[in-house]
Protein backbone atom coordinates (compact mmCIF):
# COMPACT_ATOMS: atom_id res chain seq x y z
CA UNK A 1 0.00 0.00 0.00
CA UNK A 2 1.29 3.47 -0.77
CA UNK A 3 -0.44 6.73 0.11
CA UNK A 4 0.48 10.36 0.01
CA UNK A 5 0.51 11.53 3.61
CA UNK A 6 2.09 14.78 4.78
CA UNK A 7 3.47 15.00 1.24
CA UNK A 8 5.27 11.63 1.46
CA UNK A 9 4.67 8.27 -0.18
CA UNK A 10 4.01 6.00 2.76
CA UNK A 11 4.45 2.25 2.99
CA UNK A 12 2.27 1.79 6.05
CA UNK A 13 0.39 3.69 8.69
CA UNK A 14 1.27 3.18 12.37
CA UNK A 15 -1.21 5.74 13.76
CA UNK A 16 -3.95 7.78 12.10
CA UNK A 17 -5.29 10.48 14.44
CA UNK A 18 -4.52 8.08 17.29
CA UNK A 19 -5.39 9.30 20.77
CA UNK A 20 -2.49 9.63 23.19
CA UNK A 21 -2.95 7.77 26.48
CA UNK A 22 -4.06 8.93 29.92
CA UNK A 23 -0.96 8.47 32.12
CA UNK A 24 -0.09 5.05 30.74
CA UNK A 25 1.37 3.38 27.65
CA UNK A 26 -0.45 2.38 24.48
CA UNK A 27 0.72 0.68 21.28
CA UNK A 28 0.26 2.31 17.90
CA UNK A 29 -2.90 1.21 16.14
CA UNK A 30 -0.98 -0.78 13.53
CA UNK A 31 2.22 -2.69 12.91
CA UNK A 32 3.97 -2.10 9.58
CA UNK A 33 5.88 -4.73 7.60
CA UNK A 34 9.44 -3.58 6.82
CA UNK A 35 11.16 -6.98 6.23
CA UNK A 36 14.38 -7.76 4.42
CA UNK A 37 17.13 -5.28 3.60
CA UNK A 38 15.94 -1.67 3.79
CA UNK A 39 19.18 -0.14 2.42
CA UNK A 40 18.82 2.41 5.22
CA UNK A 41 15.98 4.13 3.37
CA UNK A 42 12.95 3.34 5.53
CA UNK A 43 11.97 6.08 7.95
CA UNK A 44 9.31 6.73 10.57
CA UNK A 45 7.70 10.15 11.02
CA UNK A 46 5.41 11.12 13.89
CA UNK A 47 3.28 14.26 13.50
CA UNK A 48 0.97 16.07 15.91
CA UNK A 49 -2.49 15.56 14.42
CA UNK A 50 -3.97 18.01 16.94
CA UNK A 51 -2.19 20.55 19.11
CA UNK A 52 -0.29 18.74 21.87
CA UNK A 53 0.74 20.26 25.20
CA UNK A 54 2.85 18.32 27.69
CA UNK A 55 2.42 20.16 31.02
CA UNK A 56 5.37 21.14 33.19
CA UNK A 57 7.06 18.11 34.85
CA UNK A 58 5.08 15.57 32.80
CA UNK A 59 6.46 13.11 30.25
CA UNK A 60 5.84 11.92 26.69
CA UNK A 61 7.92 9.06 25.30
CA UNK A 62 7.65 7.46 21.89
CA UNK A 63 9.37 4.09 21.52
CA UNK A 64 9.96 1.84 18.53
CA UNK A 65 9.46 -1.89 18.87
CA UNK A 66 10.66 -4.55 16.44
CA UNK A 67 8.82 -7.79 15.81
CA UNK A 68 9.67 -11.01 14.01
CA UNK A 69 5.98 -11.64 13.17
CA UNK A 70 2.71 -9.72 13.13
CA UNK A 71 1.96 -10.67 16.75
CA UNK A 72 2.64 -8.89 20.03
CA UNK A 73 4.31 -12.03 21.43
CA UNK A 74 7.11 -11.80 18.84
CA UNK A 75 8.57 -8.57 20.29
CA UNK A 76 12.18 -8.90 21.36
CA UNK A 77 14.66 -6.44 22.77
CA UNK A 78 16.20 -4.25 20.03
CA UNK A 79 19.75 -4.63 21.29
CA UNK A 80 22.10 -7.44 20.44
CA UNK A 81 25.48 -9.00 20.93
CA UNK A 82 26.54 -10.81 17.76
CA UNK A 83 22.89 -11.10 16.77
CA UNK A 84 21.72 -12.59 20.07
CA UNK A 85 19.08 -10.72 22.04
CA UNK A 86 20.36 -9.33 25.33
CA UNK A 87 18.72 -10.92 28.34
CA UNK A 88 16.65 -8.95 30.84
CA UNK A 89 15.82 -5.99 28.61
CA UNK A 90 12.60 -4.21 27.70
CA UNK A 91 11.92 -4.39 23.94
CA UNK A 92 11.84 -0.65 23.24
CA UNK A 93 14.01 1.72 21.21
CA UNK A 94 13.32 5.32 22.31
CA UNK A 95 12.83 7.77 19.43
CA UNK A 96 11.43 10.69 21.46
CA UNK A 97 11.77 11.54 25.15
CA UNK A 98 10.19 14.71 26.51
CA UNK A 99 10.03 15.80 30.14
CA UNK A 100 8.52 19.28 30.19
CA UNK A 101 10.55 21.61 32.38
CA UNK A 102 9.85 25.24 33.28
CA UNK A 103 6.52 25.19 31.42
CA UNK A 104 4.59 23.18 28.88
CA UNK A 105 6.17 21.63 25.80
CA UNK A 106 3.85 22.41 22.90
CA UNK A 107 3.43 21.07 19.36
CA UNK A 108 1.03 22.70 16.93
CA UNK A 109 -1.22 20.53 14.79
CA UNK A 110 0.83 19.38 11.79
CA UNK A 111 4.22 19.70 13.54
CA UNK A 112 6.78 16.96 12.91
CA UNK A 113 7.41 15.62 16.43
CA UNK A 114 10.12 13.10 15.68
CA UNK A 115 11.68 11.20 12.82
CA UNK A 116 14.02 8.23 12.71
CA UNK A 117 15.52 5.82 10.25
CA UNK A 118 14.62 2.21 10.90
CA UNK A 119 17.88 0.73 12.26
CA UNK A 120 18.63 -1.60 9.34
CA UNK A 121 21.72 -3.45 10.60
CA UNK A 122 20.29 -4.01 14.08
CA UNK A 123 16.95 -5.17 12.71
CA UNK A 124 18.69 -7.55 10.28
CA UNK A 125 20.69 -9.12 13.13
CA UNK A 126 17.47 -9.80 15.03
CA UNK A 127 15.38 -10.82 11.98
CA UNK A 128 12.77 -8.13 12.56
CA UNK A 129 10.08 -7.83 9.91
CA UNK A 130 7.54 -5.53 11.61
CA UNK A 131 7.63 -2.25 13.54
CA UNK A 132 5.21 -0.65 15.98
CA UNK A 133 5.32 2.43 18.22
CA UNK A 134 4.53 2.73 21.93
CA UNK A 135 3.26 6.07 23.28
CA UNK A 136 3.78 6.66 27.01
CA UNK A 137 2.52 9.65 29.02
CA UNK A 138 2.48 10.54 32.71
CA UNK A 139 -0.50 12.92 32.38
CA UNK A 140 -3.87 12.76 30.68
CA UNK A 141 -3.12 13.46 27.01
CA UNK A 142 -6.28 11.75 25.73
CA UNK A 143 -7.59 14.94 24.09
CA UNK A 144 -4.54 14.95 21.76
CA UNK A 145 -3.81 12.82 18.70
CA UNK A 146 -0.85 11.82 16.53
CA UNK A 147 -0.18 10.48 13.05
CA UNK A 148 2.74 8.13 12.42
CA UNK A 149 3.83 6.19 9.36
CA UNK A 150 6.68 4.36 7.65
CA UNK A 151 7.88 5.74 4.33
CA UNK A 152 10.75 5.31 1.93
CA UNK A 153 13.38 7.91 1.06
CA UNK A 154 14.28 6.03 -2.14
Amino acid sequence: MANTYYGKQILGELSDAQTLPNATAVDSTNMVYVGDNTNGKLWIDVYANTAISIANTFVLHIDLQGFTADTAASATAPFSTAGAVLANTTPLYRILSITASGGATVFAAGDLMTQCAIPEDLFALLSYDFVQLVYTTTANESAETVDAFVYSKM
